[in-house]
């Protein structure tokens, strides 16, 4: 197998607004005495990702007796969240991904963690990848105001099953002979479509998977983005194509009544592309079939994906920051990450964990945990004042048109890019 990029030579272009930061209370008795106490920590994910938590907290809990954690996990989190600040009750941590951290670092309703990181013997600054760091960081003064928790990029999972049937070589046979381009990832899911099953799985809400392989430069700079260009209008057709033109992934319609997740575990889908959390749910489904993943069809010897990652935080007005703090810096620290690393659930956030036999060997043997770590170009991580109108509102929304067959590509990314101008701007 070839040999896969280590996280340290993964380059992340950040553009942030924001901070994170980790406040640890210190080491000795004292110091926990005074920081312990009941902690409130709210989370996305529901009764499973409840359950999941509570096992990466369990030893943690057990070595300090003082401290106890109540989970939340609301079916609305963005609106409860919003609300619990805005009456100066929130929790003690809560999940922010980018758009969450711009928009509350920006309003001052998170807890500057670096003092915390300062006094820390457990976080471990070199122990990050730098760019994973400063996505959650102050632009201006560096300061941290949340810790990332866990990343993952994006890699097609596929059904060995289906490859076996049709006598075809699995995509990371062709991965290995350096054979997985984006024609050939296009070409057997041409082979796997039939009446049963697409030969693709893929939610076209996240259409920034196929960006870089098409137009690498997208992201020029904090202050210029590269739409209206023949690279990214190739990637956007592409990415229609592949239900318009071929018919190897379902119409959005056809992904809303049964979700790519779905369809992939009642075998009806040959390759799906979703990131490292996928994993665990298909561990615990325990699928009728084999799997294994893959990373992205290479270009001139260079895996092209995107990235995602969540942090930490403290709010500004709660009410135990000192054992919220220890309570983020077990969980980002090596003894919390490694069950992070067996369980399927993530990336491990700490490097030396993510290139141990933890991460490396997990869930079972054969299984191509390197696929999530080959990023030799990942897009840039983006975060700052207008994400949330850039990507959700003016790129998502317009691309959304062409892929429900309302607008050309061509229109849209000339519309996409005069908006993006604009905000960048502001």
């Amino acid at each position: 197998m070839k040999k896969m990029l280590k996280f340290t030579g993964l380059v992340l272009l950040i553009l942030v607004l924001s901070t994170v930061g980790v406040f640890a209370a210190g080491n000795g008795e004292k110091a926990k005495e005074e920081a312990g106490g009941n902690v409130t920590f709210m989370m996305w994910g529901g009764a499973g990702e409840k359950a999941t938590v509570e096992g990466y907290l369990a030893p943690f809990l057990a070595q300090n007796p003082d401290i106890t954690v109540e989970i939340i996990t609301p079916p609305e989190y963005g609106d409860v969240l919003q609300t619990m600040v805005a009456g100066g009750t929130p929790p003690d941590i809560a999940y922010f991904g980018f758009p969450e951290f711009v928009q509350y670092h920006k309003e001052g309703q998170l807890t500057n963690l670096q003092k915390y990181a300062d006094a820390s013997s457990v976080f471990d600054a070199a122990d990050f990848n730098p760019g994973h760091l400063a996505s959650f960081s102050d632009t201006a003064s560096g300061d941290l105001y949340a810790i990332p928790k866990d990343w993952s990029t994006y890699v097609i999972y596929y059904n060995e099953d289906m490859f076996d049937k049709a006598g075809l070589p699995t995509p990371l046979e062709l991965y290995n002979k350096g054979e997985w381009t984006m024609d050939k990832f296009l070409e057997v899911a041409k082979m796997l479509t039939n009446d049963e099953a697409h030969g693709l799985l893929f939610n076209y809400g996240r259409w920034k998977t196929f960006i870089p392989y098409f137009a690498p430069d997208w992201i020029e700079s904090t202050s210029k983005l590269n739409i209206n260009t023949p690279g990214f209008i190739e990637a956007v057709n592409y990415i229609n194509d592949l239900n318009v033109k071929y018919g190897v992934n379902p119409t959005p319609d056809q992904l809303r009544d049964i979700s790519p997740a779905d369809r992939f575990s009642q075998g009806k889908g040959a390759m799906y592309i979703i990131g490292r959390w996928m994993t665990m749910r298909y561990l615990k489904a325990d699928l009728p079939f084999g799997w294994n993943v893959v990373p992205m069809p290479e270009k001139n010897g260079k895996a092209h994906t995107w990235v995602d990652m969540v942090g930490y935080g403290i709010p500004a007005d709660a009410k135990n920051p000192d054992a919220a703090w220890r309570v983020i810096e077990y969980l980002t620290g090596v003894e919390g990450q490694t069950p992070v690393a067996e369980s399927g659930h993530a990336i491990p956030i700490r490097l030396s964990v993510a290139d141990s036999g933890a991460f490396l060997r997990s869930v079972r043997a054969g299984f191509n945990n390197e696929a999530f770590l080959a990023i030799k170009d990942a897009a840039p991580v983006l975060v700052f004042d207008n994400f949330v109108k850039i990507f959700y509102d003016t790129m998502g929304g317009k691309l959304n048109l062409v892929f429900t067959g309302q607008s050309s590509a061509e229109e849209a990314c000339a519309e996409i890019q005069e908006t993006v101008d604009r905000l960048l701007k502001e």
